[in-house]
């Protein structure tokens, strides 16, 4: 059976090495991301003691996609959609790529992100039901119960139904 293709940001990246079960959501689904978030996870402030430290190799060993998005996928997402233009460049890389694909909404693949300006993007380009949170995953890769519990509010799914809620009731423009 093939994997589920998930397409995940900086954030779910990091939150999955921080709580240890990158591999484990690797060896379920079909992870995939675009260049931006790859080069977002591996940086930072190494001095910082917040700052989660990402194994390249595990990273990239990982990945069932990397993709490359170019000047032209962002200005078309941009000038669709211009309520994309404020994003963080990891979410406007990775919405750019998906739209440019034009997988989503009916392809069967979900898109994981905790940035809740990410999330209201995706629900103005008709991509909301797509979503999934990083709970969700490792819940169905079958990591451990102390993984799940560490994982911080925004990667719960009570967290992103929430959101999801507020944004077609319109209180979350």
């Amino acid at each position: 059976m093939a994997k589920t293709r998930v397409f995940i940001d900086t954030n779910i990246i990091i939150e999955a090495f921080r709580t240890g079960c990158w591999t484990a959501i690797c060896n379920r689904f079909a992870i995939e991301t675009v260049d931006k978030c790859v080069e977002e996870a591996l940086t930072g402030n190494p001095d910082d003691p917040a700052r989660v430290h990402i194994d390249r190799d595990a990273l990239l060993e990982g990945l069932a996609g990397r993709h490359q998005v170019g000047k032209l996928e962002l200005a078309k997402l941009v000038l669709t959609h211009p309520s994309c233009h404020g994003l963080d460049d990891g979410e406007l890389h990775l919405l750019a790529w998906l739209h440019a694909q034009g997988l989503l909404p009916n392809a069967l693949i979900l898109v994981s992100t905790a940035d809740k300006a990410a999330i209201v993007a995706t629900g103005n380009i008709g991509w909301l039901d797509s979503l999934t949170s990083l709970e969700h995953l490792a819940n169905e890769s079958g990591v451990t119960h102390g993984q799940i519990s560490a994982l911080a509010r925004h990667y719960r799914a009570g967290w992103l139904d929430e959101i999801r809620v507020k944004i077609r009731l319109g209180v979350i423009p």
